[in-house]
């Protein structure tokens, strides 16, 4: 006869039941051991190490937090760090020995860590200068941790105040008289099948895990998503999330089990570590999602797999998180072992006695021989040992039980155990209503020190963010303008022209056109440039603008014009070499490196005003107590210093225009504000905000050598708004930061004005891309405006090619996008149909002058910009390339191989590749590539500039003009 089906059923539970509590014990047993507090009477080296009576994390926590006061987050291995790190570890040491000798110590081994900590927050403070990008100097930098050491400084002390006000008994001793009435070890056997319907529970513990414990199930696949490699990504994320389903499936049918995956828990999903762990789960599913923003961090590092800074941010953000909250959850289980001591002790005690007069029935541990102690992560461990008959029914290895509870848990048991007890035993005087309120308190204790550490850290970083001084990315001092004039360089001859010889009245000019898109915009350009100097027509090019990674590719070109700009002759390959290296550069990562600065997380009261071998300027300070928090887009502007140049506006021979897109400004002349008009730009900006405009957003602000075009006529009409600044002494590398200052990862750059005679003014700005992404139509403004001094027609003008080098990615297909799609290509339609009105302008003028200019598009190749090389600063190790054709076909290349691809596309290289295979195939896809045309528009380009005999009349836009 078949065996009944709730037998089977039970047996499924009962077989699954008998593994967990092996498991069970085993664990118990291992965390009995791993977090004990540590014994007295061991060596003397390892107290110093360690102190008596504190679980072994306690000090390594300790350890870590001075590493991180010493180094930084990103672990800087300057002597003064270095010198911070021993000073740290030094005092940690005779801190663990005056633990070891004086029990004073060693019961406020807390106090000792903090004075340690505020001790270096000091030392720090007072070496540390005004830092920037590439400073050299061996003083440490002013991080991050200075104002978590802050915090903590507070926030623990309140927290000791907290915990000793809400956990004081009213009762006298009243607690640890009733603790032998109280049996702390739990009766119920949770193993064991006991009732009906058994599948019916495995089911609905399988469905009803993911709504219960949604960011449980998600953390341990997100650690992971963080950092495997893409093509790994959902595989990894997929199995890691379906394990911690099964794990919490069976925790959910054995409440033992729960009970050690919420001791676990308590590392990620309580207190300040809920806040990081949900972080940690956003981050995770905008990478899954493919967002490029994100991606493109986590995807590869610049030197090997996985952004190592970001995993030390996470790491840090963990460690501060269970200091916190370790020290918390400590000081409420000091406070219930005091409660429930009954020799009262001046020195809380780590362990006592619990011998239970209650019945021998309700649980299957002895009465006698039971101790509690404190224990790791805040809880209390209750030991005793099983009965004989139990031991032999489960096979036990041991007889050693042990039951582990929190606080909260451990005051549930007396009030419930209390209030059943016949009322000649129960407790008299004011227990019951104690221990209630020690059941509100564990509930309002742990929200009370979660808001103080949300508010000492959020608080002032949002004051910071809203009202703080905003230094500017690029201050414009100098009166004196360069004035270059666009029609000497179009259509006169025999005129400085660099290194080069000076052009004649036949020789055709080129003008450059570098569209947005980060590092895949700037490696183009920069071979785009390079190509030209092989086929020797470098030297024509007098006109260049850029938006964003263009900006980047010429502003480099004009600051390294000596080396670069030659006849082929004299050609340097190692400067062209070294400038398409320097266009591959990880800025991204240089920006997150220093993104834990204080003067970025908060805050400084004073800030340098110029960075590597950019002239010296004296630092600048706050007037009053407000600080000044830089933006993240100092840190690129100060990184493409350091690696560009620190030449001005006035050194490049030929026109160059840098393109921003205006967000806002603030005039601080004629302006009512009643601040002190003694203040710095900067504060005044800060301190008037009732009188910042917005009127200007979306507008052009241009950073050039050239002339300002004629201003419309100011008859109260509308018009777009275009500023040009071409002060002498604008950094060339801050111009081309602040245009490639891409939202929302860079807030907006400010650029003040403080020359004397001219108005004190503020821009902000954003990256250039923000209004349209191709740079073009400056440059026609440029032209149209030149010819207001051009020769008189019919006088011949030479001609003129202008190279538009677009990168910008395509529109790809159509998807419900609650409009945004309409709202966010707008500004690019609407620069695509002035620019072709523009065009049409210039093009009639130049036939005017029996001439003509030819406008050539040479995109890149829709396998490297949909998908391929991305646009945040960032080159990573390796990179995913699609057939646009066949988007199944993939290809993974290094990042050699990409620069070598993209140098190729317009220049006779010796192509040696990694993965020649790979490679092979990714160029076949880009010569193949039917909507960009590359190969043929880039060899049309070259034939044109060879002279040939003129048709009869010219070709404008729109039509043919005699």
């Amino acid at each position: 006869m078949n065996e009944h089906p709730t037998h089977r059923e039970a047996s499924i539970y009962n077989w699954l039941g008998e593994h967990v509590r092996s498991f069970v014990r085993w664990w118990r047993e291992f965390d009995a051991w791993l977090n004990q507090p540590l014994p007295k009477g061991r060596h003397i080296a390892w107290r110093w190490l360690a102190p008596d009576g504190y679980a072994w994390f306690v000090p390594v926590l300790a350890a870590i937090l001075t590493l991180a006061m010493a180094l930084g987050p990103t672990v800087e291995m300057r002597w003064g760090n270095l010198g911070l790190l021993a000073i740290g570890f030094a005092l940690l040491f005779l801190l663990h020995a005056a633990a070891g000798r004086q029990a004073l110590f060693n019961q406020y081994l807390l106090g000792g860590q903090l004075v340690i900590l505020a001790a270096l927050a000091l030392l720090l403070l007072v070496n540390s200068r005004p830092e920037t990008y590439g400073m050299m100097t061996a003083r440490p930098r002013l991080h991050v941790g200075v104002a978590i050491v802050c915090a903590l400084v507070l926030a623990l002390p309140a927290a000791w105040l907290l915990a000793s006000s809400l956990f004081r008994s009213n009762a006298g001793g009243g607690l640890a008289d009733s603790l032998p009435k109280v049996e702390l070890f739990l009766p119920k056997n949770r193993y064991d099948f006991m009732g009906r319907g058994p599948i019916a529970a495995l089911v609905s513990a399988l469905v009803i895990a993911p709504i219960r414990y949604p960011v449980e199930l998600l953390l341990p696949g997100s650690l992971l998503t963080l950092f495997v490699p893409d093509h790994y990504l959902w595989y990894a994320f997929g199995v890691t999330a379906l394990v911690a389903w099964i794990v919490l499936f069976l925790g959910i049918l054995f409440d033992r089990l729960m009970e050690i995956l919420k001791t676990v828990g308590r590392l990620f999903f309580i207190g300040p570590q809920r806040v990081i762990s949900v972080l940690v789960i956003v981050v995770a599913v905008l990478r899954l999602a493919d967002v490029h923003y994100i991606t493109y961090l986590f995807n590869a590092g610049s030197r090997g797999y996985g952004n190592t800074t970001i995993m030390r941010y996470i790491v840090f953000a963990y460690a501060v998180a269970w200091y916190y909250g370790f020290w918390c959850d400590h000081f409420v289980a000091r406070r219930l072992m005091r409660l429930i001591d009954k020799q009262h002790l001046s020195i809380t005690p780590v362990e006592i006695a619990y011998d239970y007069e209650g019945s021998e029935t309700l649980s299957t541990v002895r009465n006698r021989g039971r101790t509690i102690a404190l224990h790791g992560a805040g809880r209390l461990k209750i030991e005793g040992r099983y009965e004989d008959q139990y031991q032999r029914q489960t096979k036990a290895a041991s007889n050693r039980a042990i039951q582990f509870m929190t606080p909260a848990e451990m005051l549930a048991q007396f009030r419930t155990q209390l209030e059943r007890l016949p009322a000649g035993q129960a407790p008299t005087g004011d227990l019951l209503a104690s221990l209630r309120n020690f059941q509100r308190s564990t509930l309002v204790y742990p929200a009370l020190v979660g808001a103080l550490a949300y508010g000492l850290i959020g608080g002032p970083a949002v004051f910071s963010f809203l009202r703080a001084i905003q230094p500017p990315e690029l201050a414009i001092r100098s009166e004196r303008h360069v004035n270059k004039q666009p029609a000497a360089l179009l259509f006169e001859s025999n005129q400085p022209n660099g290194g080069c010889g000076p052009l004649q009245p036949t020789m055709p000019r080129i003008a450059v056109v570098a569209s947005g898109g980060g590092t895949r915009a700037a490696i183009y350009t920069a071979s785009l440039l390079r190509g030209l100097a092989e086929h020797d027509q470098i030297c024509n090019v007098v006109l260049v603008s850029g938006v964003s990674g263009g900006s980047a590719a010429l502003g480099y070109f004009a600051l390294h014009e000596k080396e670069l700009r030659r006849p082929r002759d004299t050609m340097d390959v190692k400067a062209w070499g070294d400038f398409s290296q320097a266009m591959a550069l990880p800025f991204i990562e240089q920006v997150i490196d220093g993104a834990s600065d204080m003067r970025f997380a908060f805050g400084r009261w004073r800030w340098a005003s110029s960075a590597c071998h950019e002239a010296q300027r004296p630092d600048e300070d706050v007037t009053g107590w407000i600080p000044a928090r830089s933006r993240l887009g100092a840190i690129l502007a100060e990184s493409f210093v350091c690696h560009m140049g620190t030449g001005t506006m006035e050194a490049p021979s030929f026109g160059l225009m840098l393109n921003t897109a205006i967000v806002g400004s603030f005039s601080n002349n004629g302006q009512p504000c009643q601040a002190n008009h003694n203040l710095s730009l900067p504060e005044r900006a800060t301190r008037c905000r009732q009188f910042l405009d917005a009127g200007q957003a979306g507008g052009r602000l241009v950073l050039t050598n050239l002339a300002a075009p004629a201003s419309p006529p100011d008859d109260g009409s509308l018009h777009m708004q275009l500023v040009t600044l071409d002060n002498a002494d604008i950094s060339i590398a801050r111009a081309a930061a602040l245009s490639a200052n891409f939202p929302p990862v860079f807030p907006d750059a400010a650029i003040d004005i403080e020359a004397s005679g001219e108005a004190r003014m503020r821009y902000w700005v954003t990256d250039g891309g923000a209004v349209e992404n191709r740079g073009a139509m400056t440059l026609y403004y440029s032209i149209r405006d030149a010819f207001r001094s051009a020769p008189q027609a019919p006088q011949a003008l030479p001609p003129l090619h202008v190279v538009i080098a677009d990168v910008s990615a395509s529109a790809g297909r159509y998807s419900e996008s609650f409009g945004f799609g309409s709202v966010l290509g707008a500004g690019g339609q609407l620069g695509l149909g002035l620019e072709t009105e523009l065009r049409a302008a210039i093009e009639r003028l130049y036939c005017d002058h029996s001439s003509e200019i030819s406008i050539h598009e040479i995109a890149m190749p829709r396998v490297f910009r949909d998908g391929g090389i991305g646009t945040h600063w960032l080159l990573p190790n390796s990179l995913s390339f699609a057939n646009p054709a066949k988007p199944s076909e993939t290809e993974i290349l290094s990042a050699h191989d990409v620069e070598t691809l993209v140098l190729a596309l317009h220049n006779d290289i010796s192509e040696t590749y990694q993965d020649e295979a790979a490679a092979k195939k990714v160029k076949l896809w880009a010569q193949d590539d039917a909507a960009a045309k590359h190969d043929a528009n880039w060899k049309e380009f070259l034939a044109s500039l060879t002279p040939t005999q003129s048709e009869d009349g010219c070709q404008v836009q729109g039509g043919i003009k005699d």
